[in-house]
């Protein structure tokens, strides 16, 4: 395959799971904000710190409030990781390999982007938030569906699929960056009121409130929620789940390629090390400094896989 043609994949996929997991951000702030007696404008505040455009929002706004950050977030064209700019790039990397594409895969992307267009180009009322939201997340998942259910499973799925757990290992990783310190050892499993709820926002943020609740019967613990976003092989959205599924599709890679790949060597060490850290209680000790490593590591990964498959 053409490097370029793979970039298309690769970004495509990458934009598509940042915009999803945008949604999701917002969706549990949204939750957490309306079960407060303050403004949360603290939560708020931390995503847009996520969102990695706070110099730009400050310029725009005097304060985190609700309204601010969600247009913000959502659709201001300024923002080069709002989801509008996210989903408009992810449309336009399809259209370039519109023809590695099932017509599912492409009209799935195609009609979401104008739902989202027609929804987002006016301020967001907060009532229709919630159905926003959740628009934005079954517009993503209908596209993955429609992958795995109609295309080859090739080196194009490959590089889709790279693309998506690259992007979804991050953003799990800095959520839990970003609050780890409620999720050490000394952190009381059983205080109550602001840890708590911050525990929840971080589940709800990846799509583990549910599962996390139904595996540990509703017993929140800081332990239990690392255990669970780091190690736990059978959460999709687990740093361990994602380095299993980007192993395998660059072992599909070199199957199909008929060599090895430098990507290919980080990943399943990076794997390794995830593995090596639940043996060794990792979670309990130097958490943060774990977490940020593999921040680095994923993004070294990420520019690594640009040069093994010429990405450009």
């Amino acid at each position: 395959m053409l490097g370029r043609y793979a970039d298309n994949l690769y970004w495509m996929a990458r934009y598509l799971e940042r915009s999803e997991n945008m949604a999701r951000r917002i969706d549990a702030t949204l939750h957490h904000a309306l079960t407060q007696t303050n403004d949360g404008a603290a939560e708020w505040s931390s995503v847009i710190v996520s969102n990695g455009n706070a110099a730009l929002f400050n310029e725009k706004f005097s304060g985190h409030s609700m309204a601010n950050v969600i247009n913000f977030v959502l659709r201001d064209q300024a923002n080069t990781n709002s989801v509008m700019s996210l989903l408009g790039k992810a449309r336009q990397n399809a259209r370039i390999v519109r023809t590695a594409l099932t017509q599912e895969v492409w009209q799935s992307l195609n009609e979401s982007w104008i739902s989202y267009e027609n929804a987002l180009k006016r301020p967001i009322n907060i009532r229709d938030l919630p159905a926003i939201l959740e628009s934005i997340v079954k517009g993503s998942s209908l596209f993955r569906g429609a992958l795995y259910g109609t295309m080859l499973h090739n080196d194009i799925f490959n590089f889709v699929r790279l693309g998506t757990f690259i992007e979804r290992a991050d953003n799990t990783a800095r959520i839990i960056d970003a609050k780890y310190h409620r999720l050490l050892p000394t952190a009381s499993a059983l205080v109550g009121g602001p840890d708590q709820s911050q525990w929840e926002v971080m589940l709800r943020s990846v799509a583990a409130w549910r599962s996390f609740n139904w595996l540990n019967k509703g017993r929140l613990d800081p332990v239990g929620v690392a255990i669970f976003l780091i190690f736990d092989k059978r959460m999709p959205r687990s740093l361990s789940f994602c380095y299993k599924e980007i192993s395998s599709n660059l072992h599909d890679l070199e199957m199909a390629y008929g060599r090895q790949y430098n990507a290919g060597d980080i990943a399943r060490a990076l794997a390794q090390t995830i593995k090596d850290g639940e043996q060794n209680n990792i979670h309990l000790s130097n958490l943060h400094d774990f977490i940020t490593s593999f921040i680095s590591t994923n993004n070294q990964l990420s520019l690594t896989i640009a040069k093994d498959f010429n990405l450009n």
